[in-house]
């Protein structure tokens, strides 16, 4: 649920927005320091394959920047609703209702908010009796580092108050008018007391809480299965339920509260990984890029070149899609970019709708191509390397633009409806001079990952770098955009982060418990055959991508998965292409599909004509799948010639 307050409140007073002031103020500062860890970690790369003269403080001074990047934006996440949460079942609520379960939701919520600033404190003050200090060449007292989790956690706690207060607000403040029929047996109660149905609503959620905290003392596994299930259904948002399961977990498992020690060291570890630090780093470079208006560029070049022929014009789509992947590394941006610079002109030309649609929607790769967060992440969980991961989407991404072009062929061949567009070469020489600084960013940043010039973390910091310098260029960018960049990049990267510190706390748990390997020896004990295994992880992928984003299904799943591969005969590396090619699916079906409604936004079409739309691209992305791991030198051919 998202809710960020809007109507006249208790939280709309002074002290309201001194607190949304100082959330503000964070984020931009989290925004701010990225930035500069993009400056450094660019000289970085620069210095020591060009001068030869590696530097001593970059290194721990980015990741010092990053673990209080990724707390100072917590507030603000929580502020504006940002944290991904799945809230299928509580948006067909009535508002009051939304609001009663919410106020649950978030008070379990600050259970583990509080938690991890409380321990964090406490690891702070540890820091500062015994002088300790951080490892390498460039020293820092650990104080530093562990300060930044009570400070972001004690605003968020602050901040979640404040949610809470504007929630009883809209629950108790009589109404001027039911702005719907459905919503008038809900809203004629003016007391919170009095207001049955969502008193019950939060009955039952407590229930179904407690139910899987009973069942863990019978049986820790599916007590935990349990557990996460209902906060995930109520609408808990991902990193807070997925860190109250692991926080319960620890607990139980220690017997007390002494068990929660290694919630600020999980924090620390996922919030100074150098791996992780790439995703706020591709996020704001592909962010500056996406608000450049760059998309148009690479359309007009996809289109003069290819308008010639048989649907030319939806070729160039997919193409201009495999380009902007390549750049900004998240599908949805990609579909949303797409959408509003190639819809209209395919309509003019005479191409069929549902064909038009189905391409928007279905023909973005952002999580396929890398620069990829999917991958990243991916990368950390199963201690991969993140460039073999990169070099191993080229292909697969490749390999699907050019089956989507093949049916957008066909299909207008068949049907007839298309315009063919024809340009001089003289046209095409300048769109392509036009553009060609901004084609050049996929061959800039994955050729320095290729040639050894920048790790992939570097890279992403060379993309900030180059995409400001694409801005500047091509004068596309405002300094209001540029802050609303910074700022934007640190919600949605911390929003990522904070999933994975929750996952990591669930996953100690589960290690703990030793889930993944009694899981392995059950079902491979069983006598199921390996392609039976298979079928049941695809059919577990596509029943999550109906209620979780990519980011929840990959931080849930893999801990658990990834054991089994070897004994599969998967590759590590060549899962991970599957698991994207699968997440993009999820994105083009419902009921969560994010591209869906991304165009559902744009476009005034029903929600069926655009699901109609997309089911030839899902059944391509599955061809692909097919295809992978079949043939999974599709994806190990390239990081093997990187080696």
């Amino acid at each position: 649920m998202n809710h960020s307050g809007t109507s006249p409140d208790p939280g709309s007073g002074k002290t309201g927005k001194v607190i949304d002031g100082i959330s503000f103020v964070f984020a931009l500062t989290a925004g701010l320091m990225m930035l500069s860890v993009a400056l450094f970690m660019s000289f970085e790369a620069f210095s020591r394959h060009f001068l030869n003269q590696p530097t001593s403080w970059v290194l721990a001074l980015s990741t010092l920047i990053f673990i209080w990047f990724t707390f100072l934006s917590v507030p603000y996440g929580i502020k504006s609703g940002k944290h991904v949460s799945c809230d299928i079942f509580i948006t067909q609520l009535p508002d009051r209702t939304q609001q009663a379960v919410g106020i649950a939701t978030d008070l379990a919520s600050l259970i583990f908010i509080s938690a991890l600033g409380i321990f964090g404190f406490i690891h702070f003050q540890e820091a500062i009796a015994y002088h300790a200090m951080s490892d390498g060449l460039f020293r820092y007292p650990l104080w530093l580092v562990f300060l930044s989790i009570p400070v972001g956690m004690g605003l968020g706690v602050i901040q979640t108050i404040r949610q809470i207060q504007i929630r009883i607000f809209r629950i108790t403040k009589p109404p001027k008018r039911a702005s719907h029929p459905a919503d008038a047996p809900d809203t004629a109660t003016t007391s919170f007391a009095g207001s049955v149905p969502p008193l019950l609503m939060v009955f039952f959620f407590l229930l179904s809480a407690a139910t899987g905290v009973i069942v863990y003392f019978f049986s820790q596994s599916l007590g935990i299965l349990i557990f996460g299930i209902v906060l995930l259904f109520w609408g808990m948002p991902i990193a807070f339920s997925l860190g109250l399961v692991g926080l319960a977990g620890l607990i139980f498992f220690h017997g007390s509260l002494g068990g929660l020690n290694t919630l600020p060291i999980v924090a620390e570890h996922a919030a100074t990984n150098f791996i992780l630090l790439a995703i706020p780093l591709f996020t704001l470079g592909g962010l500056i890029l996406s608000r450049s208006g760059l998309g148009e560029q690479i359309y007009d070049l996809s289109s003069k070149w290819l308008g010639w022929m048989p649907g030319g014009l939806g070729v160039g789509t997919c193409i201009t899609g495999g380009i902007l992947a390549a750049m900004i590394g998240s599908s949805t941006a990609v579909t949303a970019i797409i959408t509003l610079v190639a819809m209209k002109p395919l309509l003019d030309r005479g191409y069929d709708k549902k064909l038009v649609i189905g391409t928007v929607t279905g023909s973005s790769l952002g999580l396929i191509i890398p620069p990829s967060v999917g991958f990243i992440v991916y990368g950390f969980l199963t201690d991969t390397s993140v460039g073999d991961l990169f070099m191993a989407g080229v292909i697969p991404g490749i390999m699907l633009i050019l089956l989507f072009s093949i049916y957008i062929v066909i299909h207008c061949t068949i049907s007839g409806k298309y315009e063919t567009v024809s340009f001089t070469w003289k046209d095409r020489l300048i769109s392509l001079k036009k553009s060609f600084m901004v084609i050049l960013g996929p061959v800039f940043v994955l050729g320095s990952i290729y040639t050894g010039i920048a790790t992939p973390t570097e890279a992403g910091a060379l993309l900030v770098i180059y995409s400001l310098l694409c801005a500047l260029v091509y004068r596309r960018i405002t300094w209001k955009s540029l802050i609303q960049c910074l700022i934007d990049s640190a919600v949605l990267s911390t929003m990522v982060i904070m999933i994975m510190i929750g996952a990591l706390v669930m996953s100690n748990v589960i290690t703990l418990l030793q889930i993944p390997a009694n899981l392995t020896e059950s079902i491979f004990s069983s006598g199921v055959p390996i392609w039976g295994v298979i079928l049941m992880i695809l059919i577990l992928y596509l029943c999550l991508g109906m209620f979780l984003d990519g980011g929840s299904m990959t931080v849930l799943t893999v801990p658990v998965i990834a054991p089994m591969l070897p004994a599969l005969g998967i590759d590590t590396i060549a899962f991970g292409v599957m698991l994207m090619i699968l997440i993009e699916a999820a994105l083009l079906t419902p009921p969560v599909g994010l591209n869906i409604f991304t165009v559902k936004g744009i476009v005034d079409e029903p929600l069926s004509f655009i699901i109609k739309s997309v089911v030839p691209f899902v059944a391509i992305l599955f061809i692909g799948l097919v295809l992978v791991f079949l043939f999974q030198d599709l994806a190990l051919w390239l990081p093997s010639q990187m080696k």
